[in-house]
């Protein structure tokens, strides 16, 4: 799990809008200590019995993104938002919206 946000944390920092994972409830607080060593901020949903959603961004501004994104995209707009938070080009969300027999 260290390692896994270790990783999304370099890519944060690198340019990424956003990383999420899993977590189970009683790692939170070591999770908290890796973001915040590299200077980055986080945010905690709840997911389940005893796990949480752990978010990790860079800028202040993507916290009001985070709370606002869709739990289950559905127009072309919630996907080229959800591309573009994980690090999408453009490309790669228009072949997705395409595949799933959505417009340009």
């Amino acid at each position: 799990m260290e390692g896994e946000l270790s990783a999304y944390c370099y890519q944060v920092t690198r340019g990424k809008a956003v990383a999420c994972m899993a977590v189970q409830e009683r790692y939170v607080q070591k999770c908290i200590v890796i973001v915040s060593r590299e200077n980055l901020f986080h945010m905690v949903a709840p997911l389940s019995d005893g796990w949480v959603t752990f978010w990790v961004y860079k800028y202040p501004h993507m916290l009001e993104i985070i709370k606002n994104i869709p739990d289950k995209p559905k127009t072309v707009t919630d996907h080229w938002v959800l591309g573009k938070l994980f690090g999408y080009d453009e490309l790669s969300i228009s072949d997705f919206l395409i595949k799933e027999g959505r417009k340009r």
